[in-house]
């Protein structure tokens, strides 16, 4: 089978969702995938080229417009960028022929009617509330969501509550590589950690993912002023730092600098190395309409490398495992969450049998594999 993937993200730039459903698709079927450009990152790719791990992928870069990019250049050009990005991506239909299309990219909604018009079905892969990426173009990009979610054949959403949202469509949930996240070993603590002032803590909290709006900033304050007052207690916070949100780390850091470490962006391969020094993980997210659609990843990763799970009740993923997860919608019950968990050894030896294992990408894919072959012999899944 033919796939065309369209993603929002590149193919070497992250380990999404998308990238792990791909990367297990049968070695037999083709695969193209295709993102927009990106000026920041460096990686785009002009020309078809293949996965050197997966040869059957091979992936793409088009001018497909960001239109909330932080680029003014990009901003002005959006509309330009969306003419030579769909011809690009029509074309690229047109040569690859593929038996099915699967989007991530909301902004691909346009290619919609010649998908159609060549009897190609279409894929809605809803992995996030993917409108609210876009504040500064929101009706717009609400129209682009509405239109991908009613005219595709089939939506797959990522949560519960995003099928709600969309209003039709299928949930297959995220999940973790259970190969890679192993549970906790006697691995070199991170020289990312080793030098700095949190290295001397004999106990550790991690924060793994993007760190932006959607993490709570009162919960790592009190965490932090909680961890000074414990004094071997150090945490930290692994991943991306968006823009937005720079001078509130900054500030953070500064002020707890012996007792919280931002990292910045870490290769996924050397995830578990952290994980396994920490003893709980944490997902201080805000509670919004947004949070309420995710199904974290970190959650899995969490329950893999066996720790202990602290978390706000942003949604039913959280809710749904309440039984295992320490929950706490305020700052100071966060922080007394955390320190009881640091010593909760029953719980821990729980999490990884109930919470990661039933949750592999592995299995995640297949499902989803058979999803693609019904919709792309003409049938549809049952709501």
């Amino acid at each position: 089978m033919r796939v065309l993937y369209i993603s929002e993200v590149q193919w070497l730039s992250q380990a999404s969702r998308k990238h792990h459903m791909v990367r297990r698709f049968p070695r037999d079927w083709e695969v193209v995938f295709l993102s927009p450009i990106n000026a920041k990152r460096g990686e785009n790719s002009f020309q078809l080229r293949p996965d050197p791990h997966v040869p059957n992928v091979r992936f793409l870069s088009l001018a497909l417009p960001k239109p909330d990019s932080t680029l003014a250049v990009a901003r002005v050009l959006s509309e330009a960028l969306s003419f030579v990005g769909m011809r690009g991506l029509r074309s690229t239909m047109d040569s690859f022929k593929p038996d099915i299309i699967v989007t991530s990219y909301i902004w691909a909604s346009p290619v919609l009617p010649h998908a159609r018009s060549r009897g190609i079905p279409v894929v809605y892969d809803c992995n996030d509330l993917h409108p609210d990426f876009y504040p500064a173009r929101a009706a717009e990009a609400e129209e682009a969501f509405r239109t991908l979610v009613c005219s595709a054949d089939e939506v797959v959403a990522s949560s519960a509550r995003l099928k709600e949202i969309c209003g039709r469509g299928v949930v297959i949930g995220n999940g973790v590589d259970l190969d890679l996240f192993k549970g906790r070993v006697n691995r070199p603590l991170p020289r990312a950690i080793t030098e700095s002032p949190i290295g001397s803590c004999e106990r550790l909290v991690a924060y793994v993912g993007s760190v932006n709006r959607r993490v709570d900033f009162r919960m790592l304050e009190a965490l932090a002023a909680a961890a000074l007052d414990e004094g071997d207690v150090g945490i930290v916070c692994i991943g991306r730092i968006y823009d937005a949100v720079r001078s509130e780390v900054e500030a953070l850091a500064e002020r707890y600098r012996d007792h919280i470490l931002f990292t910045g962006l870490v290769p996924y391969e050397e995830l578990p190395t952290y994980l396994s020094h920490a003893s709980v993980g944490i997902a201080p997210f805000v509670l919004d309409e947004r949070t309420q659609a995710i199904n974290p990843n970190k959650l899995y990763m969490y329950a893999a490398m066996e720790q202990n799970i602290v978390s706000t009740p942003f949604s039913a993923d959280i809710k749904e495992h309440g039984d295992l997860i320490f929950t706490a919608d305020d700052p100071d019950s966060f922080a007394r969450a955390v320190k009881q968990a640091l010593g909760d050894e029953e719980r821990r030896r729980a999490v990884r049998d109930r919470i990661a294992v039933p949750n592999s990408w592995d299995e995640k894919a297949h499902v989803f594999c058979e999803l693609l072959s019904r919709v792309a012999s003409g049938g549809r899944e049952k709501a």
